[in-house]
């Protein structure tokens, strides 16, 4: 640093030194439950003028330690006067999965029950069509692993439980998302996903039933089937609505009824990740486990009461089930979610 930069430098801390000092006071006065009007119009006024000071530092010495220092007194002082504060954003996050979640589902519960159909009937039809002859499940599963299906040997199998639930978390939100993208293009190919998968679990049972291994199959399926098959079903209803705000727009119009409900399900899908992640891991930890069959349908018990009271909680709130989800009155934006 030249003679003339270091005199300039002493020359800028000696003259603005006492401003910072009271913007650094003024911040810590911000911190006490009661602020007065007064010290918030000082703490923006004084901002002000450090910002231009931060300008003249940046401009002049960059990599001078005062630059950074300025810099980082600023930043806390925006934080205080624009009202951002990382614990409220925490407390807006446990809000929208504890209350804006559960209501978005209730909203949108008889696509639910539609997704839910789907995939029921596609595993009636398979377990049909399989029980009637075996050979059959080769439509819905591939026939190397309909070759080695062994009831006695579900679960014995011993891997890497974190490498698998990682692997299963991932497979179960690209579903999630195929069956909410696939809402945008009509919802035709979210129906096909939600009956496929339906195809898929409906064959296999019926494999294990025709081998006496039904009670071991579903031990192994349930403990995190309840509420992955959930978060599936709910990602279905998504990607229904979403194609049902296309075809049915209301007094809206089409293009703009399908904004405003794409605006929604994004919350939505963003709710089911968690669920996902917990049904990851309890089929990577839990459902591997050495334990007796019981303690897996105890599981799947338990999650299911689970899901039960925290979706269920907007039901006892308002009431039955709507007949038809509104969407002229659908949110503009994510309200109890901020940072997204």
């Amino acid at each position: 640093m030249s003679a003339h930069t270091a005199n300039r430098l002493n020359h800028f801390i000696q003259k603005h030194q006492t401003l910072w000092n009271r913007l650094e006071y003024l911040y810590d006065q911000t911190k006490k439950k009661e602020v007065t009007r007064q010290t918030l119009d000082e703490l923006g006024h004084t901002y002000r003028q450090v910002t231009a000071h931060l300008a003249y530092a940046q401009t002049y010495f960059p990599t001078h330690p005062v630059t950074q220092y300025l810099n980082n007194l600023t930043t806390k002082a925006h934080q205080a006067i624009y009202g951002y504060n990382p614990k409220s954003d925490i407390r807006k996050w446990v809000r929208f999965f504890t209350h804006r979640f559960p209501e978005l589902f209730y909203d949108r519960s008889l696509f639910f029950l539609t997704a839910a159909f789907l995939f029921i009937a596609g595993a009636l039809f398979a377990y049909g069509y399989t029980m009637v002859t075996p050979e059959n499940a080769t439509a819905f599963v591939p026939p190397e692993v309909v070759d080695q299906i062994d009831p006695d040997q579900v679960g014995v199998n011993q891997w890497d439980h974190t490498v698998v639930s990682s692997q299963i978390m991932i497979n179960n939100i690209q579903v999630a998302f195929l069956c909410f993208a696939f809402g945008a293009l009509f919802g035709i190919g979210t129906v096909w996903v939600l009956f496929s998968n339906g195809l898929l679990i409906g064959a296999l049972a019926a494999l294990f039933q025709q081998a006496g291994g039904a009670y071991i199959f579903w031990a192994f399926i349930w403990p995190h089937g309840v509420i992955e098959l959930t978060a599936i079903f709910i990602s279905g209803a998504a990607g229904l609505s979403l194609a049902y705000s296309f075809f049915v727009p209301g007094e809206l119009p089409r293009l703009e009824s399908f904004k405003r409900e794409g605006r929604v399900t994004v919350q939505i899908i963003l709710g089911v990740i968690p669920l996902f992640i917990v049904a990851g891991l309890i089929e990577g930890f839990l459902t591997p486990a050495p334990w007796p069959h019981w303690t897996k349908y105890l599981i799947a018990l338990s999650t299911l009461v689970f899901l039960t009271y925290y979706l269920g909680r907007p039901f006892l709130n308002k009431g039955i089930l709507k007949n038809v989800p509104g969407y002229s009155p659908a949110p503009q934006s994510i309200k109890d979610v901020s940072h997204v």
